[in-house]
């Protein structure tokens, strides 16, 4: 009866807080949290799962801070992998759960239908449609059973036939739900001696402050550190998420920008928490927490030494980012099918990006001719959808979009790399994405969205997804962290790798910076997606106006004609040298996973 053993264990570790007996305030909390679980494994709707885990995350808290008070930092660190990401992490894990007596065409039944259904959990709008019950998750051991909605939904419908197939399979050893008891991953096989983590926990009663837990290997087992937020430093933070985007899109937003990412590194204490941080780690994993998914955290200035640094530059061997230990220990156990070095890329769809001909031609010639291109008119939804581009899909190891992109924040699963076509966008409709420009696009007609990415797509082989368009790093984790976005599609998908913006990126900068990104991850022998990364944002920071010209006339060989219309263009925009120096032009980009 987990109902009555939340109800109870809330109780008793409410108690245990308000008399600051700490050991029974963790057991009981401990209960309640265990009962949330069971009840979300039982739980067949998003909107019922979810709101499981909102109604109880003050326990998760109250569990962290008991936990901290008696310096069980890992005990306090599972808690906080267990209040976020859970829908994402969920359906991760069942990915690949298939019956092991079913035909091949029984299994592709199946991931299909897996796909679809994991689309819906993800979803954050139209829930009563989607089949959410008033259920709070009961049904189970004599409680009060889940009344079903009269007309069935879409989810209900997929979840019947998911059924319906398991019984025609009929193997019952197969379990359709991947239930795991809640355990923090092996950080000896997560982490390296020379890579720490810092994992952000913002709680919802901001009373409590805020955390930060860094996390490295000492003898090969997890040591953890606690850098404690005061309800003052918590309350900074969160005013400052209530201005970041205050005139966002406006011209002033990219002029404050400098200092409003200043203003962040002082808010999260970022010099501070490097001084937790052995000098012998290169590498640095950043999971952040609520809206800090939203800031680019690499970009962000430190004093290290007695100088001002960007992070980035404080690691050779770079920063990344990761929605949770749990997800990263996911991508990185799971097996990518072996393929060739495949290139596959969506370039300029709408026609009206000029330099991404310039990217994506340039990008292609070390992959040739293991290249497959959807180019201007060709990269419409059609084409995108045909088996053909599918198999290329499938087969591909770097996915390359340069086009529009844009965040749909009212209904994420609507966020969409725009793709061509001529359909002219519903008012009011619920598909229209508007991009920076005020142009509107039915992304039904003309857009890859994030609902098509985990319905559709097949990426067993791919390593690196990039995501050369504006805001496609931007996400919706609402108050349970749910990591909504793109990458979270591509992850689904089976990449290992994202790259995505922060903003609205510059066209021009944002196109030499992929080219760079590939030369640098050609050039090396064991490349290193975030390395190659960084080290083409730190030369974009730092290139010279004269050095600048040089490569694209020495080492791109780009005809002189182009090179004389660039020119032109950097006298009329870029006109302080180094030209990219500004973090609007370099910081936009982020890597994701492995």
């Amino acid at each position: 009866m987990p109902l009555k053993c939340l109800q109870t264990g809330r109780n008793l570790g409410n108690l245990g807080f308000e008399q600051e007996d700490w050991e029974n305030a963790i057991f009981g909390y401990d209960r309640a949290i265990r009962a949330v679980e069971q009840s979300r494994n039982w739980a067949t709707y998003p909107q019922t799962k979810r709101q499981l885990l909102e109604d109880a995350l003050p326990i998760y808290g109250k569990m962290v801070q008991a936990c901290v008070t008696l310096e069980r930092y890992e005990q306090a660190l599972l808690t906080v992998e267990r209040s976020k990401s859970r829908t994402l992490s969920e359906i991760l894990s069942q990915a690949d759960l298939i019956p092991k007596n079913a035909t091949p065409a029984q299994q592709q039944r199946y991931r299909q239908l897996n796909r679809e259904i994991a689309a819906l959990q993800q979803s954050f709008q139209g829930d009563t449609a989607l089949g959410d019950s008033p259920s709070n998750g009961e049904g189970r051991q004599g409680q009060t059973p889940t009344t079903a909605p009269p007309q069935q939904t879409p989810l209900q419908s997929l979840l019947q036939q998911r059924e319906t197939l398991l019984a025609e399979i009929d193997d019952p050893d197969f379990q359709a739900i991947a239930i795991t008891s809640p355990q923090l991953p092996d950080f000896s096989q997560l982490l390296t001696p020379t890579t720490a983590a810092i994992e952000w926990y913002l709680p919802q009663d901001t009373n409590l402050g805020a955390y930060a837990f860094i996390i490295t290997l000492r003898d090969n087992r997890p040591h953890i550190q606690l850098h404690r937020y005061t309800l003052q430093q918590r309350q900074n933070l969160d005013n400052f998420n209530e201005t970041y985007f205050s005139d966002y899109r406006q011209p002033s937003w990219y002029d404050r920008l400098s200092s409003r990412l200043d203003d962040l590194a002082q808010c999260l204490n970022l010099t501070q928490l490097l001084t937790l941080i052995p000098s012998t780690c290169n590498a640095l994993i950043l999971i952040p927490h609520l809206y800090l998914h939203l800031f680019p955290l690499q970009a962000l200035s430190v004093t290290s030494e007695e100088e001002i640094k960007i992070l980035q530059k404080c690691f050779a061997e770079g920063v990344r980012y990761a929605p949770s230990c749990q997800i990263l220990a996911h991508l990185q156990n799971r097996r990518q099918r072996a393929t060739a070095s495949q290139f596959f890329a969506i370039q300029n769809p709408t026609q009206d990006l000029p330099y991404t001909e310039v990217e994506v031609e340039t990008i292609r010639q070390p992959f040739d001719p293991n290249s497959y291109i959807l180019k201007n008119k060709a990269a419409n939804k059609a084409a995108l959808n045909s088996p053909e581009t599918l198999a290329q899909l499938s087969q591909s190891r770097f996915i390359h979009f340069s086009c529009h992109g844009g965040f749909d924040s009212e209904n994420p699963l609507n966020s969409a790399l725009v793709l061509a076509g001529d359909a002219p966008p519903t008012k009011g409709d619920r598909s229209t994405l508007t991009l920076r420009d005020g142009r509107r696009f039915d992304t039904e007609h003309q857009g890859l969205t994030l609902r098509e990415i985990y319905a559709n797509l097949e990426l067993p082989s791919c390593v690196l997804v990039m995501l050369s368009a504006c805001e496609t790093g931007l996400l919706s984790s609402k108050l349970t962290d749910e990591y909504v976005g793109l990458a979270s599609g591509f992850f689904y998908a089976g990449s290992a790798s994202v790259v995505s913006s922060f903003w609205c990126v510059d066209d021009f900068a944002t196109a030499f910076l992929a080219i760079r990104f590939y030369r640098q991850l050609g050039e090396s022998p064991s490349p290193s997606i975030v390395v190659a990364l960084q080290t083409a944002q730190n030369w974009l920071e730092t290139v010279s106006k004269s050095d600048f010209f040089q490569w694209l006339s020495n080492d791109l060989k780009l005809p002189q004609n182009q090179i004389e219309e660039y020119e032109v263009r950097f006298h009329r925009r870029y006109k302080t040298d180094p030209p990219f120096a500004h973090p609007k032009y370099w910081a936009g980009f982020g890597a994701i996973g492995l």
